[in-house]
């Protein structure tokens, strides 16, 4: 068999718990191997391995999510759907859930205690009904009516917000000339509704974590190190932006 180390547990890693049990799981037959082989203080018993694989399945939900929110790609509209398709998940019984009913409850109640906020908070709830992936399933994603209410409540709000703001840009400031005007709400009944929720970005391009920007940080400990540390600060921006930016160019 190739030759593989076994993951540790890190307390402040999130899924180190997740990967340490399935680096376990992979390498059980040579683990059973080693210890029929030797006399060692403690094994695993049949019951503690099936349980093992139980709590890898009950933990592979939390890792994915945890990889798709952590990801460049994210934005403040996938944490309410992220969040509820957990709860969906844990709360599905099966009958294979023997001996981790209890764990499965009690994730359960840790998520909806640690994001029971989550519907209401502006930010998070405006980014998912402006999301082309998830307005037209917002009743799906919202666990609570009122707060999908709310939620449209506060994107009226914000659209009557920026509908102030261009209307005292547009007093103050006069129009350049080769600028192409606005559609007349007279002859639409939408007005320039759409285009002013695609100018305003706030909401879609704000990221869910911060796991992006601190990879910059280690992305910036490669390019500099006690080999290379006579370069300029301009010459690491532009390396790490290469870096960062290269697989866009690639693709």
């Amino acid at each position: 068999m190739p030759v593989k180390r076994l993951q540790q547990d890190v307390q402040v890693r999130w899924n180190s718990t997740h990967y340490m049990l399935q680096s376990l799981l992979e390498q059980k037959r040579s683990l059973s191997v080693y210890a029929a082989d030797h006399n060692l203080a403690a094994t695993l018993t049949v019951n503690q391995w099936t349980l093992m694989e139980k709590t890898v399945k009950v933990l592979a939900p939390f890792e994915e999510l945890t990889r798709v929110v952590s990801a460049e790609t994210a934005t403040a509209a996938d944490v309410i759907p992220a969040i509820t398709v957990l709860k969906r998940v844990l709360s599905r019984e099966h009958s294979t859930d023997q001996g981790i009913k209890t764990m499965k409850s009690t994730l359960l109640e840790a998520v909806e205690r640690r994001f029971s906020q989550v519907e209401t908070e502006p930010l998070y709830c405006i980014a998912t009904l402006v999301d082309p992936r998830y307005k037209d399933r917002q009743v799906q994603y919202f666990t609570n009516p009122d707060n999908l209410r709310q939620a449209k409540d506060a994107l009226i709000q914000e659209v009557g917000k920026m509908e102030v703001r261009r209307a005292a840009s547009e007093e103050s400031e006069a129009e350049p000339v080769n600028k192409v005007p606005r559609q007349n709400t007279a002859s639409s009944s939408l007005g320039s509704v759409f285009d002013e929720i695609l100018e305003e970005t706030k909401f879609l391009c704000a990221p869910c974590t911060s796991v992006d920007s601190e990879r910059l940080f280690s992305a910036v400990s490669n390019v500099t190190d006690e080999k290379r540390n006579r370069l300029s600060a301009d010459r690491i921006e532009m390396l790490t932006f290469l870096k960062k930016n290269l697989h866009f160019i690639l693709k």
